[in-house]
């Protein structure tokens, strides 16, 4: 099989990493070649040259934070050489340059976050509820000003900024979704089939766009081994007086829930640290300031080898999402490691934490429940090794790779490819 992966790698995120896992996973099975941006962040091409692929660059724009791969000729042999093309991220666009070129190529989307259903992916999933319906000008609105009310409720915003950006709304969502539905379009109807990280992912998808639900599709769940490049997880090593946020300001992230949290952590357990990482001189540090919380270290950027030395020696590592996680990468990296992970019961997070055995699911944006969650962690004798064999019973690596290739075999197989 010859397999054309299509990756911009503007950002290194959860979706990139997983990518250069499946990528390193696949290139002793099948031949693959990369395309990608050629503006693409220095640490996700040399990931690229570290697994030795042969890797093409063209030309990329933005456009609502979409990557626009511009045509060349490389393009064109890339495709005519390949017997399927798996666009790893969101670079759905390109599709239709793909079947100008090659008509019936199957083409295959992996779906690691809300973007083929929102311009604003984050702002339709809001603090108080998971949008299940197809967008439209007056959802969006409404959804945006809901977000602002939240983000000046709890503080993120003061109520000057959030009656200026209510006013903005009324303009800006008619006109990003204008834009976004000329983006986008029917993209959907030259893909070929759907690979989303988790059933949570796939059944919003499915909400806002029914005709997916007849595509092809595969819940593949990331593999998730980055930390174990850094880390050698021994059975018996001790856990420390700390918890660790690593999910940086986004509001959606719920850091503010577990600031109102630590309110009466801190009091309770007056030795226990936590750190916050790429929080520093942000909002959420300055939120802490406000409520006169201590025991608190906020961090910038951390580094790989350092970030998941500080995960591994943690007492458990906390996710408090408000919006439906597509997967949560986080959690699983820390249950990698033996470490046990407290999430909310939002998205995919609750599909990849086994309650009371890698960890503890609590009641989204509830910092009471979440308050009796990490006091219970210490009530719990966890064991490292059992996290770590659990976790790997609930992602297992080896099996998302076969998945992977079975799913793209009968794609092969059994499509020529949208006509």
């Amino acid at each position: 099989m010859k397999l054309l992966a299509i990756s911009h790698g503007l950002v290194l995120g959860g979706a990139q990493l997983s990518t250069l896992e499946f990528l390193e996973l696949l290139k002793d099975r099948v031949e693959v070649k990369v395309l990608t941006c050629d503006n693409a962040v220095n640490s996700f091409t040399q990931g690229l040259r570290n697994l030795g692929l042969e890797v093409y660059k063209v030309t990329c724009l933005r456009k609502l934070n979409y990557p626009i791969m511009l045509y060349n000729p490389s393009v064109e042999k890339l495709v005519k050489w390949a017997d399927i093309i798996w666009i790893t991220d969101i670079e759905f666009t390109i599709a239709y340059q793909i079947k100008e070129i090659k008509k019936n190529i199957p083409i295959v989307a992996h779906l690691h976050s809300y973007a083929l259903v929102c311009p604003w992916w984050g702002a339709y999933y809001s603090f108080r509820e998971t949008c299940t319906r197809r967008c439209s000008i007056r959802r969006i609105i409404q959804c945006k000003l809901g977000i602002n009310n939240e983000l000046s409720k709890v503080g993120y915003l003061n109520k000057r900024k959030a009656c200026i950006y209510n006013g903005a709304s009324f303009l800006k969502g008619p006109l990003d979704y204008t834009r976004w539905r000329q983006l986008v379009g029917d993209v959907v109807d030259n893909i070929d089939g759907f690979i989303a990280v988790s059933n949570s992912l796939w059944k919003i998808h499915v909400a806002h766009i029914p005709h997916l639900g007849n595509k092809p599709h595969v819940i593949i769940k990331n593999p998730s081994v980055m930390p174990l490049k850094y880390i050698s997880p021994k059975p018996h090593k001790a856990y420390g007086n700390y918890i660790v946020y690593a999910s940086g300001e986004n509001p959606l992230k719920g850091p503010h829930v577990l600031l109102k949290a630590w309110v009466a952590v801190s009091k309770e357990l007056k030795d226990l640290k936590l750190y916050m990482i790429r929080c520093k001189d942000t909002c959420v540090e300055r939120q802490a300031k406000k409520l006169a919380l201590k025991n608190i270290t906020f961090t910038d950027y951390v580094p790989p080898k350092e970030h998941y030395e500080l995960m591994y020696r943690a007492r458990a590592v906390v996710m408090p999402s408000l919006w439906p996680e597509p997967f949560g990468r986080i959690p699983i990296e820390a249950n990698r490691l033996g470490v046990p992970a407290i999430v909310s019961d939002t998205g995919g997070l609750p599909e990849i934490i086994i309650n009371d055995t890698t960890g503890f699911i609590f009641k989204r944006g509830d910092p009471g429940d979440l308050i009796t969650k990490i006091l219970k962690v210490f009530d719990l004798n966890f064991e490292r090794q059992r996290i770590i064999d659990s976790s790997f019973e609930v992602v297992n690596p080896s099996e998302s790779l076969n998945q992977l290739l079975d799913f793209f075999r009968d794609i092969t197989s059994s499509s020529k490819g949208v006509k």
